[in-house]
């Protein structure tokens, strides 16, 4: 615990001194800490003193509009994007439902797919996923007349992938991943070099 104070105070007296040359401050108010790590960080870290200030302890954060956490909780961010995506919808609502628009400037995918080129994606991810599209589409679309009863009802899954003509917004983040893996294994970056072509020994931890 003492060695990792020792190296926490160095770094942030290095961070402290890069901060000053460019004539900035460290504020012990707006700046918080998290630990990422299998073991019970709680109880190894309950708090960070150094220098004399005590600094927040934060579980997750927003970096460059996504959500890291300690655990490397990946359902936290897909929450966020879907969130985000049903407050485009209701927001939007009457904008979606308008037929003086075109339905290529309706789709609000980009809201919903930001960062999604570093999702591993489970299955109830992608039903989530899924579910929002489709509920975005029968706004986008709107209900339809049915033949045999007369009434009008919202459309069926079939119906809407009939309709749209596009790929489905898994297999959008699919190709988006596959598009980032051919970048990062073009990159001359050697730390990414390493990751990607490395082959460690030994077994590790889920």
């Amino acid at each position: 615990m003492e060695d990792s104070q020792d190296g926490l105070k160095d770094l942030l007296n290095r961070l402290e001194k890069a901060a000053l040359k460019v004539g900035l401050h460290i504020n012990e108010d707006k700046t918080e800490y998290m630990v990422v790590g299998r073991r019970d960080t709680i109880r190894l870290y309950p708090t960070l003193n150094i220098n004399n200030r005590n600094f927040k302890r934060t579980r997750q954060f927003k970096y460059l509009g996504s959500i890291l956490s300690e655990r490397n909780e990946i359902e936290i961010e897909i929450g966020t994007r879907i969130q985000s995506g049903n407050k485009c919808l209701y927001g939007l609502a009457k904008l979606l439902g308008s037929r003086s628009l075109s339905r290529e400037l309706k789709l609000i995918r980009p809201v919903i797919t930001y960062g999604a080129e570093a999702w591993p994606l489970r299955k109830s991810d992608e039903r989530k996923l899924l579910v929002l599209e489709r509920k975005i589409l029968r706004k986008i679309f709107g209900p339809v007349k049915d033949m045999l009863s007369e009434e009008w009802r919202i459309r069926k899954n079939d119906e809407l992938e009939t309709l749209f003509h596009k790929p489905s917004i898994l297999e959008t983040i699919k190709n988006r991943r596959l598009l980032w893996a051919g970048h990062a294994w073009r990159s001359q970056n050697p730390l990414i070099r390493m990751v990607l072509e490395e082959n460690p020994n030994g077994k590790r931890p889920l």
